[in-house]
């Protein structure tokens, strides 16, 4: 039984009952024995089958809750209404600061609500909205409640079929945030153009530290626009841009933007097609860079000479520490210096 179980728990600061295929009734049991109790810091319901009677029962009890500061809902089916009252709580609560409503069917009205919550609340820091159906209305709405909230950290719209429009809008409110350290846009279409604003807002914006662009159809033009950016921005640590349509013109314009970047600690490009050209230009950047640590650049269709010459970065005193060479075509002779040089370099990772 769900109140046996809760009872039994000696931890007092997580209640994980998620995948248990609790259902709305539920829920009342959970505020009874866990909310009510103000006694737990996180609660986790993900995947159970929790609609928005279920998230209307749950936002009545963290409306004034005093204690619980994560609640995880991923993978139910609250809807826009279940937001609706979860929005309307959080406009009284003061303590909830991690929300996960990943994977419930919220749509562009569930977007507004959110964006609503943004604009009043001031402890909210995690808001993980991935695999809803926000499109571009919803994220223009988030973007808007950007440029008045403040305390907002971490931003997750993974697989919200998020395009050019709602990417503009998004970065117009970073050009006014203060807080936020994380967008994550993994697997939309945002496209060169949306590419073209964010990189706009990275001219500006002094706090975001991780980007996730992979998946986003982002081409050459649009990593032009990013590259460019990178030459004048002193907060990125992160840029992914995996699986894209990026070739060794974009790949020379990172190149290019490495050398005069003095921030940039990670740039993951695997599954893109710069080829040994590309590769030869960010070996070229590497080599007047001594900032960036990690480099991906898995199943790029490079051979031998592309792979020759990330080798020879390591002739200098390179601060790279990871290279990911997967899925590339490695002959004999470069996979002995591979062994060789991780033979000489330790600490070195380079997986291939």
């Amino acid at each position: 039984m769900l109140a046996v179980f809760i009872y039994q728990l000696d931890l007092h600061y997580l209640v994980p009952v998620s995948n248990r295929d609790l259902i709305d009734a539920d829920m009342y049991r959970v505020v009874r024995y866990v909310i009510a109790s103000q006694k737990y810091n996180e609660v986790d319901l993900s995947g159970n089958k929790i609609t928005q009677l279920g998230a209307q029962i749950l936002a009545e009890a963290i409306r004034k809750n005093k204690t619980l500061t994560h609640l995880y809902l991923v993978n139910n089916r609250v809807g826009d209404i279940g937001v609706s009252h979860l929005a309307d709580a959080l406009e009284k609560n003061t303590t909830l600061t991690s929300l996960k409503l990943g994977g419930n069917e919220i749509e562009q009205k569930g977007g507004e609500y959110l964006g609503n919550v943004l604009r009043k609340n001031s402890t909210l820091t995690t808001l993980h909205l991935q695999s809803n159906q926000l499109g571009d209305p919803g994220a223009i709405e988030l973007g808007n409640a950007l440029k008045i909230n403040n305390t907002l950290a971490s931003l997750s719209l993974v697989n919200n079929c998020v395009e050019a429009a709602g990417a503009q809008a998004l970065a117009e409110g970073l050009k006014e945030h203060l807080t936020l350290y994380e967008l994550d846009l993994w697997n939309n279409k945002v496209g060169d153009d949306g590419a073209m604003h964010l990189a706009t807002a990275l001219k500006s914006n002094r706090t975001l530290r991780y980007l996730y662009l992979g998946k986003n159809q982002i081409g050459d033009n649009g990593v032009e626009h990013l590259a460019s950016a990178l030459k004048e921005n002193t907060a990125l640590t992160h840029l992914y841009l995996r699986k894209n349509k990026i070739t060794a013109a974009g790949a020379k314009h990172l190149g290019d933007a490495l050398q005069q970047n003095e921030m940039l600690a990670q740039l993951y490009l695997f599954g893109n097609q710069i080829g040994d050209e590309g590769v030869q230009h960010l070996t070229m950047g590497l080599k007047k860079n001594q900032h960036l640590a990690v480099l991906d650049v898995g199943c790029n269709k490079l051979n031998d000479k592309g792979i020759g010459s990330l080798i020879s970065i390591f002739e200098d005193d390179s601060v790279l520490s990871t290279l990911d060479i997967q899925f590339n075509q490695i002959g004999e002779k470069n996979q002995a210096k591979l062994i060789r040089l991780m033979h000489f370099h330790p600490d070195l990772k380079i997986y291939w």
